[in-house]
């Protein structure tokens, strides 16, 4: 059974070895955008706070994405993940994936 899913993914903006931001949030935003727009997939993205706790025992609290892609490929997010996660020098970035129905003019989509 094939359905639609949500996709949302957390990823924090500090380099663990840096302690701190290696691109701002606004740049990393901007970067995001682009690419989801050269590849005509919808997408939003909203800024917060989050918490890791590192491999080491330490935690910190950072400024944090949370994009949600909607109608994707589970393989193409994947992949996009993994890209962000290299260029931003994450330990771990997280995926939630959840099935969605949509409504947009009065017609629904599972």
């Amino acid at each position: 059974m094939t359905g639609t899913y949500e996709y949302q993914i957390f990823i924090g903006c500090n380099d663990p070895q840096l302690r701190g931001e290696l691109v701002s949030e606004n740049d990393l935003k901007m970067v995001v955008a682009q690419f989801f727009e050269r590849y005509k997939v919808d997408f939003s993205m909203l800024s917060a706070k989050g918490g890791y706790l590192y491999d080491n025992g330490e935690f910190t609290v950072e400024d944090s994405l949370c994009i949600n892609i909607i109608g994707a490929q589970e393989e193409d997010v994947l992949r996009f993940t993994k890209t962000l996660s290299s260029y931003m020098n994450q330990e771990a970035s997280l995926i939630v994936r959840t099935p969605v129905q949509m409504e947009f003019n009065g017609v629904v989509s599972q």
